[in-house]
């Protein structure tokens, strides 16, 4: 591993070479530390850090139009960005080469939101935790309901079976995780750690049950990747065979994945230690660690990685943002966050205030 600079930061040599060769910009949140975090790498060699303070950010929504959509305390924020305003950005001209504008503020109030993703009809959905349903984000109310396990029989505030992860097949949930199917309030922790389920969106049918602590599912050719952070391993479902593969095993509590080409990215947080939640598990706060991790998607080798020692415990949400190589953001109460205008590709503007 090498630092930069800061010795409760290091990675591997070839984190900063795969970001470079994929081309892309690594995003995730940790809601422990109230941030959201960028890594890029220009070089190759070297690793780009930059951090944006949220309240409690949890899921992550990115789509192919270079739109951004971030989970927080009680708001879903959506961003969207410009090259142009980049390179022209007043503070620092050419410093970014993609800056994501805040454009919508859903005003979702507390729903212990997990994961959000954008949909094939620009719809954005996301796990509705407490209400223990998947819903939609809308104009008109705090939220839409679209789905719920066919075991919950009420929407009330209660967090009945903690749903927490959601997988995503042609533009719509398809495939989630929850941590029991229990139908009482905050059930869940009454049971023991190893009641988790993999379920169908369409049909409401079990995939796989009795799961330790399941996060995360990601629907790729035709199989289901997903983490038991109970154990700390993760694991793949085949749609078709109907079989189950352990891929790697990891001694932290893992949360976030990735599935790209022939790697998988993981995060890994530290367990924490003054909550009954994580009593019993296989590993410790002393054994495990925050960090991020490539792992070959076949052979579950790992291939690079990056770990925090410090203030940050524990990862929540990753996601990968193609050709941006220096992204900013610019949040409310940012300098600069109402002069910036975007009308279409070629009309954006930075208002120019006028001295009194």
């Amino acid at each position: 591993m090498s630092n930069i600079d800061n010795p409760f930061f290091f990675y591997s040599e070839n984190f900063p070479k795969t970001l470079k060769k994929i081309k892309a910009t690594l995003v995730f949140s940790t809601y422990q530390a109230g941030k959201l975090i960028f890594i890029s790498s220009l070089n190759g060699k070297t690793i780009i850090k930059y951090a944006k303070g949220f309240k409690r950010p949890m899921g992550i929504a990115a789509d192919t139009k270079m739109k951004l959509a971030v989970a927080s305390r009680t708001s879903i924020n959506v961003f969207a960005s410009s090259k142009a305003l980049a390179l022209s950005y007043p503070k620092k001209k050419k410093r970014y080469d993609q800056l994501f504008i805040p454009q919508v503020k859903y005003h979702t109030g507390y729903l212990d939101t997990h994961e959000i993703e954008f949909g094939k009809e620009n719809e954005l959905y996301f796990i509705n935790t407490m209400f223990s349903c998947i819903s939609k984000v809308s104009a008109e109310k705090h939220f839409e309901f679209y789905w719920k396990p066919n075991f919950i029989t009420d929407l009330l505030p209660e967090d009945r079976c903690h749903l927490n992860g959601m997988a995503m097949k042609n533009g719509k949930p398809a495939y989630v995780t929850m941590f029991d199917s229990t139908n009482t309030s905050f059930g869940w922790k009454k049971t023991p750690k190893e009641t988790g389920l993999l379920m169908e969106v369409d049909t409401g049918k079990i995939l796989l049950d009795q799961l330790a602590m399941p996060h995360s599912p990601v629907y790729f050719d035709d199989k289901i990747y997903f983490l038991l952070s109970g154990t700390g391993e993760i694991k793949c479902y085949d749609l078709k065979s109907k079989q189950v593969t352990l891929i790697s095993k990891i001694d932290s509590f893992l949360r976030g994945l990735i599935v790209h080409d022939d790697f998988l990215i993981v995060g890994t947080s530290k367990l924490r230690e003054k909550t009954t939640t994580f009593k019993g598990l296989p590993f410790s706060s002393e054994d495990s660690y925050c960090g991020i991790y490539i792992l070959n998607r076949a052979t579950g080798k790992p291939m690079g990685g990056i770990s925090y020692t410090d203030k940050i415990r524990e990862v929540f949400s990753l996601k990968l943002l193609f050709d941006v190589q220096v992204p900013g953001i610019l949040i409310e109460h940012d300098e600069y966050h109402d002069k910036s205008i975007m009308a279409d590709p070629n009309l954006n503007f930075w208002i120019k205030q006028k001295k009194k």
